[in-house]
């Protein structure tokens, strides 16, 4: 019979947080968004809220609490036995909600030029 073993450890856990967009991200690269590491800046302000830039962007947003949290898992290396072992990357308890489109910031950023 097969076994799967979870591990948590508290002092190793990542914070991680849910995205959740209306509408959908574009890029110019072939690949898209797969595998890149960074397609812009997510910054909680003073108010509890948050706002996401993107180039020229600006994106306002709010947090919201998930109901149930979710669990982030990263298989372990398996020895000979039957049993599977995962590793609690990070434990996920709210998401960043963005629903209202873009704001662009062009004219804040044309008055930094000299």
């Amino acid at each position: 019979m097969s076994q799967i073993e979870f591990i948590y450890d508290k002092a190793k856990q990542r914070e991680f947080c849910l995205i959740e967009i209306q509408g959908s991200l574009e890029t110019d690269r072939a690949g898209g968004l797969r595998g890149q590491q960074q397609f812009g800046q997510i910054e909680r302000l003073a108010d509890g809220k948050v706002q996401m830039l993107i180039g020229v962007h600006r994106v306002p947003g709010s947090v919201v609490p998930l109901k149930k949290p979710l669990a982030v898992l990263v298989k372990q290396p398996a020895d000979e036995s039957d049993s599977a072992i995962y590793g609690i990357e990070a434990i996920i308890k709210e998401k960043f909600m963005f629903k209202m489109r873009p704001d662009v910031i062009l004219q804040q950023e044309l008055a930094k030029l000299p």
